[in-house]
């Protein structure tokens, strides 16, 4: 549970007595996150994954979910902090076995109304916090970017809004020089004259064109198979959410002493709309599975339907056999020698939401196959 202890605040006079934040009982909840990111770092560094299969099965999501109220928040901050370094860590939760390579770094993100953030700036958060610890360029991923903000933002610098935004002061001021550096660099390979500024369109005109001339001169980028396509289509939102599958790239590719596997959280997912309104889940689910390499924790008060093939059509990948991860519900605890991989990655924390509750009852209480009575969790 989270809370302040106020009991032992207000119980004497000693003004040293301090209300810290109290956060127990969660030593199961961390025991399935270890799990999952073991299965997910060993499939991540085996012989013969690539992050370019966009059709096999997706197992980098783990969901945590229940009522209001119940502490999903201040386990999700908590396991920032945790995978951040033993210093963020409890005690009790003791020290995960995990591989020196890759390193691992959480990007926390609340999707919460109040926090008012949309996808658009749910990429860039991402891409800030791989600017400020890889110091260094991405740049399939950073000239696509360049080319969607100059066009859908006009006369509107990055620096500026990232100051204006907070973001400057959150991550630093990394990204904007790591991305002109990118487009120097590719300009000079393409033999283009002066800087590149405003001329964008005529730099990723001619990128297109190199790379499916198959041009030596940008060999590197070259070997992303889908940038070509990608920077022919209107740089529009939904342009940018396919944009990941080269963020996924790019880290792919990076030297084995550099090598990150990103751990994002996103909390509140219930703000992101309803189970009848799902533009914004729509994107996020491609997200997810643009990036295999990364790993997303999940924390909301309901659970995924992503493998409950009835959502085709609305969603982009839906059914067991996309999402075999999010069909069960993990119980808190040690695993077992025969629990399969990938299995069980809803985790309950609390009570069902109501919604979760009328979808369980739906599928329980039938009558020849059909829903005996209209179900209700109201008292």
């Amino acid at each position: 549970m989270a809370g302040r202890d106020l009991r032992a605040l207000f119980s004497t006079n000693d003004r040293q007595v301090e209300a810290g934040e109290a956060f127990t009982n969660r030593q199961g909840q961390w025991q399935i996150v270890q799990a999952a990111l073991g299965e997910h770092l060993a499939r991540i560094t085996a012989a013969g994954f690539t992050v370019e299969d966009l059709e096999a099965p997706r197992n980098n999501i783990l969901v945590m979910h229940g009522v209001g109220g119940i502490g999903k928040t201040t386990l999700s901050r908590t396991l920032e902090a945790a995978l951040a370094g033993a210093e963020g860590r409890p005690a009790r939760w003791g020290e995960p076995v995990w591989p020196a390579r890759p390193t691992l770094l959480p990007i926390r993100i609340d999707l919460a109304r109040s926090a008012g953030v949309d996808f658009e700036r749910l990429v860039l958060i991402i891409r800030l916090a791989l600017a400020a610890h890889l110091g260094r360029p991405l740049p399939a991923f950073d000239i696509a970017l360049r080319r969607y903000w100059e066009h859908q933002h006009p006369g509107e610098s990055l620096e500026e809004y990232l100051r204006r935004g907070g973001l400057a002061a959150r991550f630093g001021k990394a990204l904007p020089q790591q991305m002109q550096s990118a487009l120097s660099d590719v300009a000079q390979a393409l033999l283009l004259p002066g800087t590149i500024g405003s001329a964008i369109g005529q730099l990723t005109g001619a990128l297109t064109t190199a790379i499916r001339e198959r041009r030596q001169t940008v060999r590197a980028l070259a070997g992303c198979a889908r940038l070509a396509d990608l920077l022919d289509v209107e740089p529009d939102v939904d342009a940018l959410s396919y944009y990941p599958h080269l963020l996924a790239w790019e880290l792919a590719q990076l030297p084995a002493e550099q090598a990150v596997a990103p751990v994002i959280l996103l909390d509140t997912f219930e703000d992101t709309g309803t189970r009848t309104h799902r533009d914004l889940e729509r994107l996020l689910q491609r997200l997810v599975w643009l990036m295999p390499n990364t790993f997303f924790i999940v924390t909301g008060r309901g659970r995924l339907q992503w493998a409950d093939p009835a959502l085709e059509g609305q969603l982009d990948w839906t059914g067991p056999t996309a999402w075999p991860g999010l069909v069960g519900q993990a119980v808190p605890g040690p695993r077992t020698a025969g629990t399969p991989t990938g299995a069980g990655r809803q985790v309950l924390i609390g009570d069902f939401s109501p919604e979760d509750c009328s979808d369980y009852l739906a599928r329980r209480l039938t009558r020849d196959g059909q829903p005996s009575s209209t179900p209700s969790c109201e008292p």
